[in-house]
């Protein structure tokens, strides 16, 4: 379907085809490839559940491709839940609170519908025909909400009949019936898709200055929760913040502090200095007055000082903003205040974590472009601003072109989607090279003055200090910008540090071993593991050896020690070891190492760390640690071609650690099969 079904006439955004008609009836609805649904059934008696809860999308960068996916408007409104039953109707918010009363007009409309649950989204219209969340709240405040209208996206029970299961297509065929089928009404009306390129419509809906969209799977049953099958991608950055303070000069308001929750932390995101008209004002200015409290509700290093024009309020007020971006410290740049948000609670606002598109491409990073820059230019990536983007990090990338810092950011964000899911909730230390991997290098595990807040600061038992995690993919920009080279997560369950969630074997040769001979060993370790019943996955070090990995279930009884997954791994290698003990060894000496490869199990133990996957190092040539297929563990495995210039292109095609999270398994079985194979020798 063509992206022409929004359409500009008379100076007015017409959204006939895409959300209903502006005249009073719905718009004919567009029928889809599987439209030959039966009617519904006749009503019969039956007990319509009083709430479902929503089914809720991911945020993406760009809006998945392909066949099985359809894309509608994204509203700028409140979702609403409306329940017909005996032509009673209940109208209530995504966390299940009755707002029946507020849309009585919407109320009266749809009393005239069949026994029915619909998803949809109640919204304003601006004078282009264009949702408006601010037009919204001010016919809330003023009690004006008779030109309000209930946009129905999805049915979920018609009549007595559960429609949950099946197809998205289904049930928006059989929607559309429904509302055809009772009387046309300008305050209820149905939402239309598109079948074209995601990518297509979302250019479309950014040119119309609408919000964005949302993409689902034509073919997926509706799921209550978060889930891959609903996406969304915004045209504008937007985000919920929580207000936790107001500041004035000479007595008049001038701004909002705002924060996010991470856990139970209120973690400060800077200030909203534009978009309060009078009329907002005087709505807001009392609600914040009767918050007011004597303490800061902000945490960590970034928290904003107590000043004698900052007022302090309890963080109850949920507010929608719009910024262009985050700064490198974590902080929204030139935010504008939208409206406030009473549909959701304060403690559920966190910090939005884009995630990958399914099927788009991975941009590659090339050399920078630093023609017609200034001296202090800065450039974004992922909204983060890099400072000093053409600083030289390494000389090449075996390639003869510099490795910039721009280039490092993005590389980051190429790969990042990726590389997220095995650093993310595990302490992560860095090593960072200011001046280039030529210059001084120094190791960080701690917080430091001025961390960003985009960097998760987690606390670990027996040590005083917050140690870095980065859960974000901007956490990979922030990171960028004070020139981390290398990124060397912890090894244990995400979000438990405690409790050890992969084995790391890393194979290091000595200096006159072929590489040809490490990879037979990463084969055999491999074999060993699977003796044990345990799966593995190879990776290169961006050195000169392999690191050989195996991820752990984690035990709900009893949880795995430290010390059983340190002493596993020594026995592994200590087995091996013992077998051909020409080959191989468990003692660090280098003296022992000539024509032997060193069994590295110390990277098992609690605090101890291995170099993440796609992480770069700083070594010569730019090279990255680079996840494999074992079909590519073979004799002429040069790991060397993988650089962060090469990389990102060499991920889009393989299939590498792809079941990863689905070959977990309890270390304590292996424990137990290693100890009787010992015993039988």
């Amino acid at each position: 379907m063509a992206t022409a079904a929004f359409i500009v006439k008379g100076g007015k955004v017409r959204a006939d085809a895409v959300w209903g008609s502006d005249s009073g009836a719905p718009a004919e609805p567009r029928r889809s490839k599987r439209q030959n649904a039966t009617r519904p059934t006749e009503d019969a008696p039956a007990h319509l559940p009083d709430f479902i809860a929503p089914q809720l999308c991911e945020t993406l960068e760009r809006p998945p491709s392909g066949a099985d996916w359809v894309h509608e408007i994204k509203f700028d409104g409140y979702r609403v839940q409306m329940r017909v039953f005996d032509n009673e109707v209940t109208l209530k918010t995504r966390k299940g609170l009755d707002w029946t009363a507020k849309f009585t007009e919407i109320s009266d409309a749809a009393s005239a519908l069949p026994n029915a649950i619909l998803d949809g989204e109640i919204c304003a219209l601006d004078e282009h025909g264009a949702p408006d969340f601010a037009a919204l709240q001010a016919a809330l405040s003023e009690s004006k909400t008779g030109d309000l209208v209930f946009f129905a996206f999805d049915l979920l029970f018609d009549r007595n009949e559960d429609l949950r299961g099946l197809p998205l297509s289904d049930r928006k065929d059989r929607l559309a019936t429904l509302l055809n089928s009772a009387p046309s009404n300008p305050r209820i009306r149905f939402v239309e898709h598109f079948e074209t390129g995601g990518d297509a419509v979302l250019k479309s809906a950014c040119k119309l200055s609408l919000e964005g969209i949302v993409s689902k799977q034509a073919d997926a049953p509706y799921q209550s929760g978060r889930t891959h099958t609903w996406t969304k991608s915004k045209c504008r950055a937007g985000h919920e913040v929580v207000i936790g303070g107001y500041a004035r000069i000479n007595g008049e308001f001038r701004s909002l502090l705002v924060g996010v929750y991470r856990k139970d932390h209120l973690v400060y995101v800077g200030r909203v200095g534009t978009g309060f008209g009078a009329k907002k004002l005087e709505g807001l200015l009392p609600e914040l007055q009767a918050l007011e409290t004597a303490r800061s509700s902000f945490t960590g290093a970034g928290s904003p000082r107590t000043d004698r024009d900052v007022v302090w309020v309890k963080p109850e007020l949920v507010a929608e903003i719009e910024f262009t971006g985050w700064t490198a410290d974590g902080l929204v740049r030139q935010a504008a205040f939208k409206a406030l948000r009473k549909d959701k609670p304060a403690s559920e606002v966190e910090a939005d974590l884009p995630a990958p598109a399914a099927g788009t491409a991975t941009p590659e990073p090339g050399p920078a472009a630093r023609q017609g820059r200034g001296k202090n230019a800065k450039v974004e990536v992922m909204g983060v601003l890099i400072s000093s983007p053409d600083k030289p990090l390494w000389p090449d990338a075996n390639d003869g072109g510099p490795v910039t810092k721009e280039d490092l950011a993005r590389y980051y964000e190429a790969v990042g989607p990726w590389l997220i899911r095995h650093i993310a909730g595990r302490p992560c230390s860095i090593i960072r090279a200011p001046d280039g991997i030529k210059g001084e290098q120094f190791f960080q595990r701690h917080a430091m003055q001025g961390t960003s807040n985009l960097l998760e600061l987690v606390e670990v038992f027996g040590d005083r200090k917050p140690y870095l995690q980065i859960d974000r993919l901007e956490g990979l920009s922030a990171v960028a910008q004070i020139a981390a080279v290398e990124l060397h997560p912890w090894n244990c369950q995400p979000g438990k540090p405690e409790i050890p969630g992969r084995l790391v074997f890393d194979l290091d040769p000595g200096p006159d071993v072929t590489f040809s001979t490490v990879v037979a060993a990463a084969r055999e370790m491999k074999d060993r593991l699977e003796e044990l019943g345990l799966v593995s996955f190879c990776k290169t070090t961006g050195g000169k050896g392999l690191h050989v990995v195996t991820p752990l279930a984690a035990n709900k009884r009893k949880a795995l020690s430290w010390a059983q997954a340190k002493a596993f791994a020594y026995d592994v290698c200590r087995q091996m070891a013992r077998d051909n003990p020409e080959l191989y060894l468990v003692k660090m000496t280098k003296s022992l190492r000539t024509g032997r490869i060193f069994l590295d199990y110390l990277r098992n133990d609690r605090m101890s760390t291995a170099v993440a996957p796609l992480s770069p190092r700083a070594r010569a040539g730019a090279t990255v640690s680079m996840p494999l297929t074992w079909t590519q563990v073979k004799a002429d495995l040069d790991p060397r071609r993988f650089t962060v210039r090469t990389a990102p292109r060499l991920l889009t095609k393989t299939s590498a650690w792809e079941d990863y999270c689905d070959c977990e398994r309890p270390l304590e079985q292996a424990i137990k099969r290693l100890g009787k194979a010992r015993n039988l020798a």
